[in-house]
């Protein structure tokens, strides 16, 4: 499993009010959430370099993707709810087995 998490240090959807994110490190988390790796990159060629090594290994990866602020004016919002996509991540997860 590679987790991805894609980092603005802001709730840009509802006004780009900052979030805690800028003032925690994120990989120390995940490193003592369980994670075997954990990096945190913020450009292209660091991002392709962890995701090949990243998948090589097999292991479990935390990937923080230190983001700027800034979204196209045209980009749509979510057309499900919460309740759904909780939902349908559960749906997913009961396939799998």
């Amino acid at each position: 499993l590679i987790h991805v998490v894609i980092n603005n240090c802001s709730h840009e959807s509802v006004g780009g009010l900052s979030t805690v994110a800028g003032n925690i490190d994120l990989v120390q988390i995940a490193l003592g959430c369980g994670y075997l790796e954990a990096a945190s990159v913020s450009d292209y060629g660091e991002l392709k370099e962890l995701l090949k090594k990243a998948k090589e290994s097999n292991k479990l990866t935390f990937i923080e993707i230190k983001a700027a602020i800034g979204s196209r004016s045209d980009l749509g919002r979510p057309t499900t709810t919460p309740k759904e996509n909780k939902e349908n991540f559960m749906r997913c997860l009961n396939e799998v087995k």
